[in-house]
């Protein structure tokens, strides 16, 4: 198998930023609708939102794994434009809030309040990118999935065209790898 392209992602790396008062930053950008300055210098509080929600859906089945963490980063990449080395700062940032966090509310109040029906669709479809990254989607995640696509405010419709995009994707990666 090849060895994840990830791999070099690594929590206990000295060359890795704090985070220290980062929440503090996020709160008071919320209030202003800002950007957050200093360590995740750029990243305005739907993209924490959205990483925050991919790693809940990641861990919702217990299983958290490299794919899942890899797919999280790769669409941070991809979708916000991101380094590296700025998607593995931010997923430690999600992993940390999420832990923190009781429910799920703040993020989908935050992404229903600042993003557009489009935007909002695209981060549903990470969702289901990420709940599928270990190439099962479980009863759980999708429903987890549902309810957040509705709390996001997001129509039914929509939620279920995420779903259909991301298979739509991952079909011939499935075949490609099983081949």
């Amino acid at each position: 198998m090849i060895k994840s392209l990830f791999a070099r992602r690594n929590k206990g790396d000295e060359d890795a930023k704090p985070v220290a008062g980062f929440f503090a930053k996020v709160a008071d950008a919320r209030k202003a609708g800002q950007l957050v300055d200093g360590e995740m210098d750029g990243v305005d509080r739907t993209k924490v939102a959205a990483a925050v929600l991919m790693v809940e859906v990641a861990r919702l089945d217990t299983d958290y794994s490299d794919q899942e963490t890899d797919r999280i980063c790769a669409i941070m990449q991809r979708e916000f434009g991101m380094s590296l080395e700025q998607a593995s700062s931010l997923l430690d940032t999600a992993e940390t809030r999420h832990e923190e966090a009781y429910t799920n509310w703040l993020f989908t109040k935050t992404i229903k309040e600042k993003a557009g029906l489009e935007e909002r669709a695209k981060v549903m479809e990470h969702l289901w990118d990420i709940a599928y990254a270990d190439g099962e989607l479980h009863d759980l995640e999708a429903d987890l999935l549902l309810r957040i696509g509705q709390a996001m405010g997001l129509p039914e419709n929509e939620r279920i065209m995420a779903l259909e995009r991301v298979f739509a994707k991952r079909v011939p990666e499935l075949l490609a790898a099983q081949a």
